[in-house]
């Protein structure tokens, strides 16, 4: 986040040019320094139609009578564009560098000397997720996990937090490897030591816990609703949009389904798997029978697009 001094030199200047507001010299130092663009790309910004009607009603008091303004600047082609959201414009395609962003932090208006206290700003990456999901792996979840950072919380109130967060970390990883075309198995809570579990020993059903049990067979119930998301694609699906695909599209389409395939084949393969899969069989959970369909599925659908 940037943190140099307010340009005060700036809009002393400002107030000089008659019909600038002096707030838009404030803004334009932190893009300068985030951003580092052209000379002059900033100017050629705010002067567009658009880009004024946008920074008029970030500043302006009626600002206050919604949700909190935000804006993003982002380079482009044709030099910066300001947004009103993180969402880019139509047709602009995915960012390709970071963005910055300026966010309204009370209801009264910024000053014309300084924006401290009521504009809040900071760097947009590029690709928000791929920088959401290690922040909150390495960050969020070990701050939760440290029990000393919640001692005065109940057991069930600490137990249903570190739940939900985890959560929210397999969602946020499931989403990650979509974004990529690939389908992630999330391994359920209490895997992590499936590799040691020993399958055969006859007290193992007395000895492991039955909220393990439960989290394995609820991974085997989302694990097949995700294979078969794969498995019902179709190739036509371009075709019944109304969309006139070309057959490089339906290798493309071949090609990213058997390398899916391929990603979960290999997840399935792993000790860990092969552990829950041994624990389900030993315990002759009725979702057993459904892990093994679930396999089969996935061979076969490999074996599919082999012989296609």
């Amino acid at each position: 986040m940037p943190s140099a001094p307010e340009p005060a030199a700036l809009a002393e200047n400002a107030d000089q040019e008659h019909g600038v507001d002096p707030r838009l010299r404030l803004l334009g130092a932190y893009v300068a320094q985030s951003l580092r663009p052209a000379a002059g790309a900033w100017e050629r910004c705010a002067g567009t139609a658009e880009a004024e009607r946008l920074l008029h009603a970030f500043l302006g008091l009626d600002a206050a009578e919604g949700p909190r303004p935000l804006l993003v600047v982002r380079p482009g082609p044709g030099g910066l564009a300001v947004w009103p959201g993180l969402d880019a414009a139509p047709g602009s395609g995915p960012p390709r560098a970071k963005g910055l962003f300026f966010l309204r932090t009370r209801p009264e208006p910024p000053g014309p000397n300084s924006l401290r206290g009521a504009v809040l700003c900071g760097d947009v990456p590029a690709a928000p997720l791929e920088h959401l999901a290690p922040l909150f792996s390495e960050v969020v979840v070990p701050i939760l996990a440290n029990e000393k950072n919640h001692l005065d919380w109940p057991p069930m109130v600490r137990q249903d937090v570190q739940q939900h967060a985890r959560s929210l970390q397999c969602d946020l990883m499931v989403l990650l490897e979509h974004v990529r075309g690939k389908t992630l198995l999330p391994l359920p809570v209490g895997s992590e030591n499936m590799e040691f579990v020993d399958s055969e020993s006859e007290t193992l059903l007395d000895s492991m816990d039955k909220s393990v049990i439960y989290a394995i067979e609820s991974a085997v119930v989302q694990w097949s609703h995700q294979v078969q998301m794969v498995l019902k694609k179709e190739s036509s699906q371009p075709l019944l949009q109304g969309e006139h695909p070309t057959p490089k599209v339906e290798l493309e389409f071949w090609k990213s389904r058997s390398e899916d395939l391929e990603y979960i084949y290999n997840q399935l393969r792993t000790i860990k798997v092969k552990g829950m899969a041994g624990l389900l069989d030993k315990l002759q959970s009725s979702y057993f029978p459904a892990f093994q369909a679930m396999f089969r599925d996935v061979v076969a659908g490999n074996e599919q697009h082999v012989f296609s």
